[in-house]
């Protein structure tokens, strides 16, 4: 029975994993769009920003990465962008946060919106579930 029960909750936990996976495909995607967005108007944002968003699409895509790394790597573009697009004199930080809000809730909608598409993955369960962050 412990057996089983470990089993179930393995499953539970790599269902969860899958689920934080999806959105954060989404995530990106509007992440991504913001970042198209700061450009058309000619804002500038830290030259890594493009390298880090790059490499969390790469991270979600893979499947092998853990939701905490993946995070991380998020975290630290939307803050980027942020502050970027906070400098300007007509800012779209609270349109973007919003979005960005509807996207880890009910993706459908933001996804229907977006230009940029998410990011497909396969879970693949590496092992890798160290967080760097």
């Amino acid at each position: 029975m412990t057996s089983e029960r470990t089993q179930q909750e393995k499953d539970e936990a790599t269902q969860q994993q899958v689920g934080v996976l999806q959105q954060y495909g989404l995530r990106w995607a509007v992440l991504a769009a913001w970042r198209d967005a700061l450009q058309l108007r000619q804002v500038k944002v830290p030259a890594d920003t493009d390298v880090v968003l790059e490499t969390a699409r790469m991270k979600i895509a893979s499947g092998c990465f853990s939701v905490c790394d993946v995070g991380c790597d998020l975290t630290t573009v939307e803050g980027e962008l942020t502050i970027a697009d906070s400098s300007t004199d007509h800012n779209w930080v609270d349109f973007w946060i919003d979005l960005l809000a509807r996207a880890m809730s009910s993706g459908e909608e933001v996804e229907r919106v977006l230009k940029v598409p998410t990011v497909k993955f396969r879970y693949n369960n590496c092992g890798s579930n160290v967080c760097r962050c």
